[in-house]
């Protein structure tokens, strides 16, 4: 029911500062959920054998000691339109926190106006006018008996602090996509460079195969088979150069930017892939819920959804409002501060049917929660298993590596005992032909591996997260890279 006086008010002035301790004081009806870890067992190490050497640093791509590394994903965090998307979803939500937090306080309302009136009298002819001007303030406000208001504030503060965790992964992604392509281009580069180099190799074999044979001493046969192993060659050129060039528009699309203006950005990788940094340390697994921010953006929603569940059963109960109002009315302009008025109300409301509706929506939050938090015991043990997983890869990475190295070593004197061999008769050309194209399969191969076991230390700092994107700044438009396609020839040698 509601009522409103305009001689008595409802509260007297000493009674305003207990409505606002009643509003400081309400009380949740559901007791907030106090964990701040997530309902499955946490190990105390991780599974994988690994030896630790040093510390790396918070920036980790810096590990690499690649400048070029470096500039890029500084440009990556300034440019990349999906962490710029992933601000604005941030500002966003900041504004909801904002206008679910002002609801907290009262509304207060200025309003003005002026009317004038005309009277006809049919028996005297006569007009009459009638001036009419008012202003005044009006005040309406929610008691926060059962923190109802107070609880969907903080629960839309907490999805913000989600959406700047969100944010945060986003760039945490974005770093490990920028360093993967970084090392795609190096890689396809270095493969490009070693390619060329064994085509040389080959048609100079090729030429010596040509001259023994125009000597009378080789045949037919040995010059098509030098042949066709230089077009076998050659033939791998195309599908380098396509990894090289998608590669490249990859990184562009990376930094903000088309791939027509990759060249403008001063950011090309070269062709040497660096060294393997030494092993970083490891965190803790119960460390990985401070350190990666899909962590904490899924404890945020466990948190925003256990509020929503209290505001809803809030919804359920009374609530109460005040209203006041007061300002001046006259006939006059003149007159306008001689005539006040004021009315002071309140009303208290208890919800009696609905037809389940507010029932409903007290089960879907408590729905809501137990999903929010089915996903964040989800999104933990995938946590888990992809630290697991990168240091399981990097020690057969290794392994790998230190195989392909020791059967390279291999072919080379194979290669060097087949070329005696044949020069002395004992062996046919095809044997030499096979040792070759057995060393340059294995070299090939070493640059792809070593590519990979860079692209997994990266996908192993992603899997720990770190400290870093704590002090990220969503860049402003003016901080936006910005880059003049005019000054870019596009029939420029994009391999130079």
């Amino acid at each position: 029911m509601t009522s409103t006086f305009t001689e008595r008010p409802l509260l007297g002035p000493a009674a305003i500062p207990v409505a606002a301790a009643v509003l400081v004081a309400g009380c949740s009806p559901h007791a907030l959920r106090e964990s701040d870890e997530p309902d499955v067992p946490i190990p105390e190490a991780f599974l994988a054998e690994y030896e630790p050497e040093v510390a790396a640093p918070e920036d980790w791509w810096r590990s690499f000691e690649d400048p070029g590394l470096d500039r890029a994903l500084d440009a990556a965090f300034k440019g990349n339109l999906g962490l710029r998307q992933a601000w604005a979803r941030l500002s966003q939500a900041q504004a909801s926190a904002e206008i679910s937090g002002a609801f907290l306080y009262p509304e207060v309302n200025i309003d003005a106006g002026a009317s004038r009136a005309k009277t006809v009298f049919d028996l005297t002819g006569q007009n009459f006018f009638n001036n009419r001007y008012s202003v005044g303030l009006g005040l309406s406000w929610e008691l926060d008996l059962w923190r109802k208001i107070a609880n969907r504030a903080e629960a839309a503060t907490l999805r913000a602090v989600a959406g700047r965790d969100d944010a945060e992964n986003t760039a945490l992604l974005i770093s490990g996509s920028v360093t993967d392509t970084w090392f795609a281009v190096q890689a396809q580069n270095a493969l490009l460079a070693l390619v060329e180099s064994q085509i040389e190799s080959s048609r100079t074999l090729l030429e010596l195969t040509e001259l023994r044979y125009g000597r009378g001493i080789g045949t037919a046969l040995q010059v098509l088979q030098q042949r066709l192993q230089l077009e076998s060659v050659q033939a791998e050129v195309p599908d380098i150069r396509s990894r090289l060039e998608t590669a490249r528009h990859e990184l562009a699309v990376l930094l903000g930017v088309p791939p027509q203006m990759l060249a403008g950005t001063g950011v090309m990788p070269g062709d040497v892939l660096p060294e393997l940094p030494p092993s970083p340390e490891l965190p803790s697994p119960r460390d990985l819920l401070e350190r990666r921010p899909d962590l904490r953006s899924a404890f945020a929603r466990v948190a925003a959804a256990d509020r929503e569940v209290a505001a809803s059963i809030a919804e359920l109960l009374p609530s109460v409002r005040i209203s006041a109002s007061g300002g001046f009315q006259s006939d006059t302009a003149a007159g306008l501060g001689d005539s006040l008025i004021w009315s002071l109300g309140g009303g208290l409301v208890q919800p009696f049917f609905d037809a389940g509706r507010r029932n409903a929506e007290v089960d879907r939050n408590k729905a809501v929660l137990r999903e929010r938090l089915v996903f964040l015991d989800e999104r933990f043990i995938v946590a888990l298993r992809e630290v697991e997983d990168a240091l399981v890869r990097e020690r057969n990475q290794r392994e790998l590596l230190e195989r392909v190295k020791n059967q390279i070593d291999t072919a080379r004197r194979t290669l060097e005992e087949s070329e005696l061999l044949f020069i002395n008769g004992q062996i046919e050309y095809l044997d030499v032909i096979t040792a070759i194209q057995t060393l340059q399969r294995l070299e090939r191969q070493e640059i792809s591996v070593r590519r990979g076991l860079l692209a997994n230390r990266a996908t192993l700092h992603l899997a720990l997260g770190g400290e870093w994107t704590r002090n990220l700044i969503p860049p402003s438009d003016a901080e936006r890279p910005r880059h003049d396609i005019a000054t870019i020839d596009p029939s420029s040698d994009s391999d130079a």
